[in-house]
């Protein structure tokens, strides 16, 4: 199983845009995050699940070709994935999950402590 190195940054993956509420000195604040960081920190963690994924079966250069065969996609469509132009459906969330193991707060959310 990979352990969750996708994790670094923390954001929910929402279509438009979505919201947050963190504490800030007893004080609750609401920020924004835009759709477009969202996809971008998705796509990150993507990018580095392919590598860390690669680098477990001992093929540390695995392409993004090669894990959309490993999948069943087709390139093109995950490359849309991992630039960050396309979400996912949720049945291609749960085929990384089930080939790769993450656990999907952590790819999706960037959640690494809550993983189950």
């Amino acid at each position: 199983m990979i352990q969750q190195n996708v994790g670094y940054v923390q954001c929910i993956m929402f279509r438009d845009s979505a919201k947050a509420t963190r504490q800030n000195r007893g004080m609750a604040k609401q920020v924004t995050i835009s759709a477009s960081d969202i996809r971008s920190a998705f796509s990150a963690r993507l990018s580095m699940l392919r590598e860390a994924f690669g680098r477990e079966l001992g093929r540390p250069s695995l392409t993004r070709k090669e894990f959309a065969e490993l999948l069943g996609l087709e390139a093109e469509r995950y490359s849309t994935y991992e630039r960050g132009t396309r979400e996912p459906p949720l049945s291609v969330l749960a085929k990384i999950h089930v080939v790769t193991g993450v656990n999907l707060n952590g790819l999706i959310a960037g959640d690494i402590d809550k993983a189950a």
